[in-house]
């Protein structure tokens, strides 16, 4: 027993003075000038140690401090600690648990489809957290998505596990324009969805979608009851769920075909984005990269939750995730297939990884299910 005292105490000891070398070497310290002219380091301090089937650390924060400034370092943490990742969890105002994570929780791959829903108000998983919780979104109460990713990043397949969910939805018309020709066309043999327009033939007719959807949320503005400010979704009126796959490759087409055209196709996704949520109208906007000049800072205030995979650069991490901490933008350029970041009104910077959905599994979800008769789509001319 007094050998186990011992070996746990010299632990502790060992893990106190590596973690106060590692995080004195943070943003998450501060320099000051005491009384008497000396430069002092203050950084957040470990009050105890658990060594138990993890090794936690119950640290008290500096004065003034949020659990997210210890978060934003927590890869730097993790390199100086020695181990893979840093979890940090608030406990109480001025107080966090930082669990040491000897391997990355993310690393195993989750193979299972997610749930199909019976109604898009209900939580879409996106993935599955560093805490191994899910993390989902609503689409009745979300606005925009935008959903970014290098070729081979598993953007694709968070795409098809997004969408398989909403197969049997009730609520729900999926709906959009896909150039590549592979995201949508299992919708468009859902006769009770909306129209999908695939592959480049016919550039124009992306742009006839388009404009017939504001024309169909622009009804439905007008048809808004007295004291209210938005419509009441259900199977009467369902959210229209508009996929915009590759929409750099999108613009390139419109552009090369007619400038007429991708200034058409920019307007009136400029006033889904803008008008839609209160006419039930949500808009996934899909891109390899999100360049400024793909989409603008506007385009992206409208989105209430970005989701990006790995991509090439930095610069490309922090258009979709403002304030993301260098080491966290850095260590996702080099991420594996299928982990994500996620911001989203409401909870800092999220890690997860998406549910493995092969496309032939996306297929059968899609083509497969059933529901009962919805409301059909006008033509899009």
């Amino acid at each position: 027993m007094r050998r186990r005292r011992t070996e746990h105490e010299l632990a502790t000891t060992v893990l106190v003075d590596r973690w106060r070398q590692t995080v004195e070497g943070t943003e998450a310290s501060r320099d000051i000038t005491n009384g008497a002219g000396i430069s002092v380091t203050l950084a957040p301090v470990v009050e105890r140690v658990e060594l138990t089937d993890e090794i936690v650390l119950h640290v008290r924060l500096l004065p003034g401090q949020l659990p997210d400034d210890l978060a934003a370092v927590a890869p730097r943490l993790a390199e100086g600690m020695g181990v893979a990742a840093c979890r940090v969890v608030s406990v109480r105002p001025g107080r966090v648990r930082v669990t040491l994570l000897l391997c990355d929780p993310l690393m195993t791959e989750n193979g299972a489809l997610s749930r199909p829903v019976r109604s898009a108000l209900e939580p879409l998983v996106l993935g599955t957290g560093e805490d191994g919780t899910a993390v989902s979104v609503a689409l009745g109460a979300s606005a925009h998505l935008i959903l970014a990713g290098s070729t081979g990043s598993g953007k694709s397949v968070g795409s098809y596990g997004l969408l398989s969910q909403l197969a049997v939805a009730e609520d729900v018309r999926v709906t959009g324009s896909d150039v590549s020709g592979l995201l949508l066309a299992p919708w468009s043999k859902r006769p009770d969805h909306g129209d999908v327009v695939l592959g480049t033939a016919d550039p124009a007719a992306h742009v006839a979608l388009f404009e017939h959807l504001v024309r169909e949320m622009d009804h439905r503005i007008t048809e808004i009851p007295a004291g209210r400010d938005a419509v009441a979704l259900g199977t009467e009126v369902p959210i229209l769920f508009v996929v915009v796959e590759e929409y750099a490759g999108l613009l390139r087409l419109l552009d090369v075909t007619d400038k007429g055209l991708g200034k058409r196709a920019r307007s009136a996704l400029a006033r889904l984005l803008a008008e839609g949520r209160k006419a039930g109208v949500r808009v996934l906007l899909i891109v390899q990269r999100a360049e400024a000049a793909i989409i603008g800072a506007y385009e992206r205030s409208q989105a209430s939750h970005r989701l990006s995979y790995r991509v090439d650069n930095r610069a490309s991490v922090e258009l979709l995730h403002p304030g993301a901490a260098p080491a966290v933008a850095d260590q996702h350029t080099v991420a594996t297939p299928g982990i994500a970041l996620l911001s989203a009104p409401g909870m800092p910077l999220t890690r997860l990884r998406s549910p493995l959905c092969t496309y032939a599994q996306y297929c059968d979800a899609v083509t497969a299910a059933t529901r009962s008769d919805g409301p059909e789509s006008g033509p899009a001319a």
